[in-house]
């Protein structure tokens, strides 16, 4: 019955996730919505009856999906019944399909090391299947409610306003913009701070003094060197030089344009006392000309298009770091900005959510920053906004899981979002280890030899497959959906994900590694020579995981060439889609047109990278160490089993578990060559993962 349940389930999803690509079928609501819900039930217990051969399970499994999306609903009553079915069909697929997975070591009475190894891979599984139903979650949830709760602004609250712009190493030319914009803010009593943060050259710091001098009263100028705690500590000293009267500071990054109307439309949300923080979507500039910059644009833009909205719900949404407005006696109830963590911002919303505080996303854009120009520069930003993730989650952990003892009062709602936040991180980590152990089936199909760990056989097969191809699909469409783009838009977008899983895995094991921040630096300046080997050396690893993937899944095919084998094939020409999205970005960005405004921006900070008296050593080293582990323990386990008798016969297929055919039992379907238990579509980087916003030009996600 399990077999049934899982084909059913998934099935299930998969036609939902067709259907609600269909414009407008997200939102169906009562009468227009139910009997869709039950056509496609209907139409999965059919097909499962056809696969399995059962009559019977055609007329009682969409029960089963019935009572699924009427317990869906009775917790989320605001989702159209179609996305409930969706989301309930998802859930109890990857739970009913870890429990058959979880049996079949016992049932075929593997060894001890069979165990230990199926049961990792279980582990690997059921993490990628959760955070591909939060992905899912998060996208529902935006996409098919139907009411929303918005906090209103009372605009006759005038307080008086310090925003803050914190630099470090910024060209005059990229500043004087965005104090320029500033200076034309339409709002009666403000103070703007620029902070200049461990600069050390005075000839860029000496110029940004006399253009504020230059601006007049408003703006004050603070040069600190040396100053400790990055970004976080050049704040708190900041605020400490504030007059008392300020009660309420904004955050802007060097290089953000603001409009005029900017605190005279959001100050006024902080008349309700409960409010400590209120943030608006990072938007960004000059990035319409170029194919690359338009894909990130939408990967960005993604997180404050269907992760803030979706956290918002539930009052979990994060500070940003630039683009937001916070009450300064909220943020020093809290002690300030924690200057060990790289992503201060999202840490301490955290902790003033978890005091009682409200804090409020209003989806109007109100400026545009800069993106990284070049891609070393992009990844160099998105291993910090990793690492502070899991700086956060290493801190807070107690916080984030029911059942411990906790210190702030958060909600279960809150505790979740945040939870997923810096987990979701891990997802990227998965993405490595599915590689690596697709790469050894690989090996085993050329010796036929079996690695340790269970297998799955039959129409089993074709659940993993349906998890990746609909969670691909879900994650385009959710692009298109919010940022109303292109499919090559939106494939692009993906790409840039994808394209930068590595760096987010060695800034998971280094901050699993080590309690201290720490950054990758980068070369100062865009290359304007050659930039064939500037693109080369920015995803090398990259290039060589992809050319792996794609050598073990032809040299699978050729080993031994069937249905199951395709399969498998396929998983792994994924996975080198997913690394060789790294070399295609990296080409991409050599390829934008340098522009004289573009190549002042290269010298940048906010477009390297680079941050303050830091280095990074070994990060790089520790990730391929673990993978040489693991390999050799595999490897171990794979060289010293037997051979199976006889010679290979042309059924026989690789499989994570067994390259040779069994015998399913007398109950289940014809018997079929036997084929891996593959690893689940590795989750997509949000419609997760689009990568927590953290400090500067941000967006997180991640998806």
């Amino acid at each position: 019955m399990l077999l049934e349940l899982v084909l059913f389930f998934t099935l299930a999803a998969a036609i939902t996730t067709a259907a609600v690509m269909v414009p407008g079928l997200v939102r169906a609501r009562g009468w227009a919505g139910i009997p869709l819900t039950l056509a496609i039930l209907i139409a999965a217990g059919w097909l499962t009856g056809l696969i399995v051969h059962d009559p019977v399970a055609a007329t009682i499994l969409p029960l089963f999906g019935v009572g699924a999306v009427i317990e869906t609903r009775r917790h989320l009553p605001q989702w159209s019944f179609l996305a409930a079915q969706l989301l309930s069909a998802l859930l109890v697929a990857s739970v009913v399909y870890l429990i058959y997975a979880g049996a079949q070591p016992f049932v075929d009475r593997l060894g001890l090391l069979g165990i230990a190894g199926s049961i990792v891979l279980l582990l690997l599984e059921a993490s990628a299947l959760a955070l591909s139903v939060y992905y899912l979650f998060e996208i529902l949830d935006v996409f098919s409610r139907w009411t929303r709760t918005a906090h209103r602004a009372e605009s006759s609250y005038q307080p008086p306003v310090a925003i803050q712009v914190p630099c470090y190493n910024e060209p005059i030319e990229v500043v004087r913009e965005t104090l320029a914009a500033l200076s034309h803010l339409d709002y009666p009593n403000v103070l703007v701070q620029v902070v200049d943060n461990n600069t050390k050259d005075p000839q860029v710091w000496r110029p940004l003094e006399a253009l504020c001098a230059e601006l007049g009263s408003p703006f004050q100028f603070i040069h600190l060197d040396p100053w400790p705690g990055y970004k976080a500590g050049a704040l708190n000293e900041a605020t400490r030089r504030l007059p008392a009267h300020i009660t309420i500071l904004g955050i802007v990054d060097a290089d953000y344009v603001v409009r005029p109307g900017f605190l005279k439309e959001m100050v006024g949300h902080f008349a309700d006392d409960r409010v400590a923080f209120v943030q608006t979507p990072q938007n960004y500039r000059d990035w319409k000309d170029s194919g690359y910059l338009r894909g990130l644009f939408y990967s960005y833009r993604y997180f404050f298009d269907v992760t803030m909205p979706a956290r918002a719900n539930r009052n979990a949404i994060i500070f940003a770091g630039t683009m937001g407005l916070i009450r300064r006696s909220a943020l020093e109830g809290i002690g300030g900005w924690e200057e060990s963590v790289i992503t201060e911002d999202a840490e301490a919303s955290l902790r003033m959510l978890g005091l009682g505080s409200v804090g409020v996303f209003e989806p109007t854009v109100w400026g545009e920053g800069l993106m990284p120009l070049s891609f070393d520069g992009l990844k160099k930003q998105r291993f910090r906004w990793a690492l502070g993730g899991i700086q956060i989650l290493r801190r807070q952990w107690r916080e984030l899981l029911p059942f411990t003892r906790h210190r702030l009062h958060l909600t279960w709602g809150q505790r979740l979002h945040y939870l997923f936040g810096s987990v979701h991180w891990f997802g990227d980590l998965l993405t490595v280890g599915f590689t690596l152990l697709l790469l050894l089936t690989a090996v085993a199909a050329t010796i036929h030899h079996r690695l340790p760990v269970r297998e799955l056989t039959g129409p089993i097969l074709i659940v993993p497959l349906a998890f990746l191809v609909t969670g691909v699909l879900r994650g385009l469409w959710a692009l298109r959906r919010a940022e109303q783009c292109s499919w090559g838009d939106a494939l692009r977008a993906l790409g840039i994900w994808f394209a930068l899983s590595w760096v987010v895995t060695l800034a998971v094991v280094r901050g699993l590694h080590s309690r201290q921040a720490a950054f990758l630096r980068t070369p100062k300046q865009k290359a304007t020579g050659n930039r064939l080997w500037p693109a080369v050396r920015s995803s090398a690893v990259e290039s060589t995981l992809a050319l792996l993937a794609l050598v073990g899944a032809i040299v699978m095919l050729l080993a031994a060439p069937a249905v199951p084998t395709a399969i498998l094939a396929l998983m792994l020409l994924f996975e080198a889609w997913i690394f060789g999205s790294a070399p295609w970005a990296s080409f991409a960005a050599e390829g934008i047109q340098l522009t004289p405004f573009r190549r002042i921006y290269g010298r940048s900070a906010q477009n390297t990278g680079e941050r303050p008296d830091v280095a990074t050593r070994a990060a790089a080293l520790i990730p391929g160490a673990l993978a040489l582990v693991v390999i050799g323990v595999l490897a171990y386990g794979l060289l010293n089993a037997p051979p199976e008798s006889g010679p290979p016969r042309q059924a026989d297929l690789p499989t994570i578990g067994s390259i040779t055919q069994r015998q399913l039992p007398a109950t289940g379907p014809a018997p079929t060559p036997s084929a891996a238990s593959t690893p689940t579509a590795a989750p997509t980087p949000s419609p997760s993962r689009p990568p927590s916003p953290t400090p500067s030009p941000s967006a997180p996600s991640s998806p």
